[in-house]
């Protein structure tokens, strides 16, 4: 699990309007939206998997995983490719808008927030000029991946 005293960079990235950071350290790249690959009979928030470059990566709706409104213009999302325990995944955002530095002063830890985000994932809110920013433990929110995992793997055996 992180801590917002890890942090020091964010990619910030835009989910319904509302901005959030993850560790730029834990991002490999951002790239144009894929279409993913379907995968049936998995969560409904894994959209399926893209062929990146020979790797086979798979794409985690953020808005479906954060009980948002689903988006239907996918086409304009964006994937932020994480990498999680040597395993790359990649995040559809709305877009990415920044790389920030944080100043652990404009740091609120341990908030109730009510956004329809499980409270484990959030590690606090950052305030940077006149934005705030949800700050996302992307550890935790990867913490139950064995069923992405697996499917993943089936998914690498076709190729």
């Amino acid at each position: 699990m992180s801590s917002v005293s890890d942090l020091s960079q964010l990619v910030v990235f835009s989910l319904d309007d509302e901005s959030y950071g993850i560790d730029i350290l834990k991002v490999q790249e951002i790239v144009s939206y894929i279409k993913p690959y379907p995968i049936p009979n998995s969560p409904e928030y894994f959209r399926g998997v893209v062929n990146l470059r020979g790797t086979i990566i798979p794409i985690i709706d953020l808005r479906i995983r954060f009980n948002f409104d689903n988006k239907d213009e996918v086409e304009t999302s964006i994937i932020v490719v994480v990498s999680i325990d040597d395993k790359k995944y990649g995040l559809l955002v709305d877009a990415v808008s920044d790389v920030v530095t944080i100043d652990h002063g404009n740091v609120q830890e341990k908030l109730d927030v009510h956004t329809g985000i499980n409270g484990q994932y959030i590690l606090g809110v950052a305030k940077n000029n006149d934005q705030m920013i949800i700050l996302i433990d992307i550890e935790t929110l990867f913490k139950d991946r064995e069923e992405i995992d697996k499917i993943t793997s089936i998914a690498e055996n076709l190729r």
